[in-house]
Order: C-alpha cells, then sequence, then structure tokens
C-alpha cells in the first residue's frame, strides 16, 4: 500500500474545492433551504451549506 502525506487543516482549505470558512463567502448563508433551493445552488456551495436529511439522493460511493 502506498503511504500518503498527512494534510493539515490550511493545506485542506487550500485545495479547490475545499469548503472552509473563507472560501464559502460568495454563497448563500442560512440553513433553511427547500431541497429545490439547495439542488438549484452550485455544487461547490452545496458544500458549504447544511442539507436536509430528506433531500439527500445517495450517490454510487455512498452504497
Amino acid at each position: 500500500m502506498k503511504n500518503l502525506k498527512k494534510l493539515n487543516r490550511r493545506n485542506l482549505e487550500q485545495i479547490n474545492g475545499g469548503a472552509g470558512p473563507k472560501s464559502c463567502n460568495e454563497c448563500p448563508q442560512g440553513t433553511n433551504f427547500t431541497c429545490d433551493e439547495y439542488w438549484a445552488l452550485s455544487e461547490f456551495c452545496r458544500n458549504c451549506v447544511l442539507i436536509n436529511s430528506e433531500c439527500y439522493v445517495p450517490g454510487p460511493n455512498d452504497l
């Protein structure tokens, strides 16, 4: 098995698509999104907001 280098939080925040607090500033704030509003967000912003479990659609990697 290949040894992987552990990343610290600062490195993780800098990875493209990371959902650190500094990278979600342009996404809508709040936690009361309907499922339609949630799915209308960009894929990046969907990682920045909370999702209601009723809106969750499992993907092939979640099984």
